[in-house]
């Protein structure tokens, strides 16, 4: 017997290129995402992103109950996190902020969400092993390069 649970409800975190770009793709696929982004301007942006990027999608063939109206914004990290089903993060390669994120997730995530990271740098990928609980919680992180 397998305890899987449906992927409906994704939340990003971080909004650049790479954000962005997985947000268009959950989007694609029917999804519902939730993006958060501390930068100025980071909604507009994404929004401007993904619609540029949607003709594209449509040509490559939507999945059931793909919209852009699945598309939410929120700066609060714990508001975009809440009731996730998988959380990718796109945050900057920098192991300090990605060991604080990772310990935050850590208190917000119940422990059958899944942690994806597109993180690419050698000191990155070692982030989540280095949190404040990860003696405690099991491995639920995934790394996406």
């Amino acid at each position: 017997m397998t305890d899987t649970k449906p992927i409906r409800r994704i939340a990003i975190i971080g909004t650049g290129v790479i954000g962005a770009s997985w947000t268009a793709l959950y989007l694609a696929k029917g999804l519902q995402v939730v993006a958060t982004d501390v930068a100025p301007n980071a909604e507009a942006a994404l929004r401007k992103f993904v619609e540029a990027a949607w003709p594209a999608l449509k040509r490559l063939g939507l999945s059931p109950g793909a919209s852009l109206s699945n598309l939410s914004f929120t700066p609060a990290l714990a508001q975009a996190v809440a009731n996730a089903d998988l959380v990718q993060e796109n945050g900057p390669e920098r192991i300090d902020f990605k060991q604080k994120l990772y310990g935050e997730l850590d208190q917000m995530l119940p422990p059958d969400v899944i942690i994806a990271s597109s993180s690419s740098g050698p000191k990155s990928r070692r982030a989540p092993s280095r949190t404040p609980n990860a003696a405690s919680s099991p491995i639920r992180s995934i790394r996406r390069t």
